[in-house]
């Protein structure tokens, strides 16, 4: 399945993307671009492509819905402490993209430190919040004294599956209440975290109980999946 209505009016989509509908918006978090440029720093070297898939992801996104906005929910780049030069130009590169076709807004993450010295050359701003739709859109690494329906990412959730020999694989997930969704990475290279572990990172949900949250995943090649609730995960556990 491509897309799935999981409240009224906001859609799922296999591409990683949250569609609501009413505001002809698209949202999406954590790009964590120049992900690759701080591993080969580090002395890790891997191939520079999640640049391309993210493009491509956008790129089918943008042909399907023609959002008047795309809102970035956080950790738009990679980097904390400054911006490497692969990942200045990789944002331009992304915001260029976006900026032809439609009206990016970005919210800040906790990895976007010094993303206002690349957003200021664009004319843009960077928000601490965004509403939309009866919704609050916060990154989620910190409480900016919000209340109400809220749309998190920084959580980078993720279905753990287990094979006999004990392999696991990792499925990007969206996981949904009626006042809550929280957003899978955007970025191919964002490690998944178990739906089913708790605590979470976010502050703003050390208090809330999740299990009776539902849980959809992305798999590349069967698209959406329903997996049902936490509830059930945890209960499938080994």
């Amino acid at each position: 399945m491509d897309t799935r209505e999981v409240l009224p009016g906001i859609h799922a989509t296999r591409d990683y993307a949250l569609w609501f509908e009413r505001n002809r918006t698209l949202v999406i978090s954590d790009l964590h671009l120049g992900y690759e440029g701080a591993l080969q720093e580090a002395g890790v070297a891997i191939p520079r492509r999640q640049k391309g898939i993210m493009l491509e992801r956008l790129d089918r996104l943008l042909q399907k819905y023609e959002p008047e906005k795309v809102i970035v929910d956080g950790d738009f780049k990679h980097e904390f402490s400054r911006n490497l030069e692969d990942e200045w130009k990789d944002v331009q590169d992304v915001l260029d993209f976006l900026y032809k076709r439609t009206v990016p807004i970005l919210v800040r993450g906790n990895h976007d430190n010094y993303l206002m010295q690349i957003l200021s050359k664009k004319g843009l701003d960077l928000h601490r919040k965004w509403e939309l739709g009866g919704f609050t859109l916060v990154h989620g690494h910190d409480d900016p004294g919000v209340s109400g329906p809220l749309v998190l990412g920084h959580e980078h959730p993720a279905v753990k599956l287990r094979d006999t020999v004990g392999a696991t694989f990792s499925l990007p997930a969206f996981v949904v209440q009626r006042d809550l969704i929280l957003l899978p990475a955007f970025s191919p290279l964002a490690l998944g975290v178990d739906v089913t572990e708790r605590p979470k990172m976010s502050p703003l949900l050390q208090n809330r109980d999740l299990s009776e949250a539902h849980v959809y995943a992305i798999d590349d090649a069967l698209g959406l999946m329903d997996f049902g609730r936490v509830r059930d995960l945890e209960r499938a556990q080994p």
